[in-house]
C-alpha cells in the first residue's frame, strides 16, 4: 500500500518497497528520486502520471531527471512501463537523465536507452545535480546536456 504526502512542493509516496519523491524545480523540469529495495509497478504508474502532467502543462520540450542512486532493483513490469512511456513522449523530451548507483539498475537503463535512442547516465551525484541546475536555468526545451565528464 502506498502512502502519499506533500511538503514544500515535493510529492512523496512510500511503501515497504521504498520511497518515491517528485518535484518540479522549473515548469519544464521534473526530478524523481527513488530510494529503496524495489521500484515496482505501483511506483511506475505514479511516474507515468507525473510525466503526463508535465507534458500537458508545457508547450516546449521538457527535461526529466531520475535519481535512482539508492534504487536496488526494479521490476520488469516497471521497466517496461517506463520504457513505453519514454517511447510515447520522446518527441517532447529535451533530455532524459538517470543517476545510477546499482549495476543491475544500470544494465536495465542501458537496455532501455538502446530502445529509446539514448539516456544520459550519471554515476556522480555532483554532475547529476549540476545537470539539473543547468536545465532549471535554461528556457524550456533549450537545455543541451554535455557529454559525461565535461
Amino acid at each position: 500500500m502506498l502512502i502519499r504526502s506533500l511538503a514544500n512542493g515535493t510529492r512523496t509516496w512510500t511503501s515497504t518497497n521504498g520511497e518515491l519523491r517528485l518535484w518540479s524545480p522549473a515548469l519544464h523540469v521534473l526530478v524523481l528520486r527513488f530510494r529503496g529495495p524495489l521500484f515496482d509497478s505501483a511506483f511506475s504508474r505514479i511516474v507515468v502520471t507525473a510525466v503526463d502532467e508535465l507534458i500537458s502543462r508545457n508547450r516546449q520540450k521538457v527535461d526529466i531527471f531520475h535519481d535512482w542512486e539508492a534504487m536496488a532493483l526494479y521490476t520488469t513490469d516497471a521497466r517496461t512501463e517506463l520504457t513505453d512511456l519514454g517511447l510515447r513522449v520522446a518527441p517532447r523530451l529535451s533530455s532524459l537523465s538517470v543517476l545510477i548507483g546499482s549495476s543491475l539498475v544500470e544494465m536495465g537503463v542501458t537496455m532501455a536507452g538502446i530502445k529509446l535512442g539514448g539516456i544520459r547516465m550519471f554515476t556522480a551525484r555532483a554532475e547529476f545535480e549540476q545537470a539539473v541546475r543547468q536545465a532549471v536555468e535554461s528556457r524550456g526545451g533549450t537545455y543541451t546536456p554535455l557529454p559525461p565528464g565535461e
